[in-house]
């Protein structure tokens, strides 16, 4: 039977486009610790188990880190990655930003509260702003459990000129990978611009005939489909789960498209023919086996 996600995504329907982000710096930084890096850079790697961790003395109240965007840009808003994602443990453990200060390059600013939940967390400007940065402070906390150190995950800034890429408004899958200390497997994450968070089907065998739909929301022309495939945290990574190698997608009007995919984390753009549609589903029909889970898994799937 079909799993309904009642999940919608981040921007509904239009996807605004993440903008690029060059460079970042911050007030502090936690040093290195069995090799793992705590650098603003973190923030702007598209994965959200690597973070961003002040190195103040103390609750780190105060302290700023700064991500700069390519040359001047009208911006909308922010999107974050509040606290430590590497697990859900670590997220309680760790301090959270209660309270952050935005400045841009010409000085102004604009305060917020954020939620203390464990959900990527979307700001929108009172009006678009032009700037070439955005400088972030944490002006107060929620307390971790354990750890008197204040983290940030990943930041995306965005403006609402549509990209390329149509976001699902809702999703269905044939079945979903149970949640684990990494997270949730839903198709939601397939279209979160994250490559360490990904939709894996939970049926026992190796994912072949298991499917996934994107509900458009309404009628859309459609003529590529854009996909990571596997687990495309790192190529190590994307090794050991099973990937697609050949599927159907199915449109809304019952038209069919059968495609092949390489068995690789990086970015393939696969050629649809031309479109209306309302839904594509894809339904995995080939899979290769990974070296260590015998689960199909899908990092990043958008059409266009």
């Amino acid at each position: 039977m079909a799993i309904g996600i009642l999940l919608t995504a981040l921007m509904g329907n239009a996807e605004a486009a993440n903008l690029k982000i060059t460079g970042a710096t911050a007030s502090s930084t936690e040093e290195e610790s069995n090799g793992v890096s705590y650098e603003p850079k973190n923030l702007k790697d598209s994965k959200r188990s690597t973070v961003w961790v002040e190195g103040e003395s103390g609750s780190g109240l105060g302290s700023w880190v700064q991500v700069d965007l390519d040359g001047t840009q009208t911006i909308n808003g922010i999107r974050l990655w509040n606290g430590n994602w590497y697990t859900g443990d670590f997220w309680q453990r760790h301090n959270r930003i209660k309270e952050i200060l935005v400045t841009f390059s010409d000085g102004s600013t604009q305060r917020f509260t954020l939620k203390d939940e464990m959900m990527p967390e979307e700001i929108r400007f009172d009006a678009p702003v032009e700037t070439s940065s955005v400088k972030i402070q944490i002006k107060g906390i929620y307390s971790g459990s354990t750890f008197n150190d204040t983290c940030l995950s990943e930041v995306q800034v965005f403006n609402d000129v549509s990209s390329e890429n149509i976001t699902a408004a809702s999703y269905e899958s044939s079945s979903n990978y149970p949640a684990d200390v990494d997270g949730s497997y839903e198709p939601v994450q397939m279209q979160d611009s994250l490559l360490d968070t990904m939709w894996c089907e939970g049926d026992e065998g190796d994912g072949n005939g298991q499917w996934v739909q994107m509900n458009l929301g309404s009628s859309q022309a459609v003529s590529s489909l854009v996909i990571r495939n596997g687990n495309a945290y790192s190529f190590a990574q994307s090794m050991k789960s099973n990937r697609a190698t050949a599927a159907t997608v199915t449109f809304s009007d019952g038209a069919t498209k059968n495609i092949t995919l390489k068995a690789s984390a990086l970015e393939q753009v696969i050629d649809l023919g031309s479109h209306n549609t309302s839904s594509v589903r894809i339904t995995v029909t080939e899979v290769k086996p990974g070296t260590e889970f015998n689960d199909m898994c899908i990092s990043e799937a958008y059409v266009r």
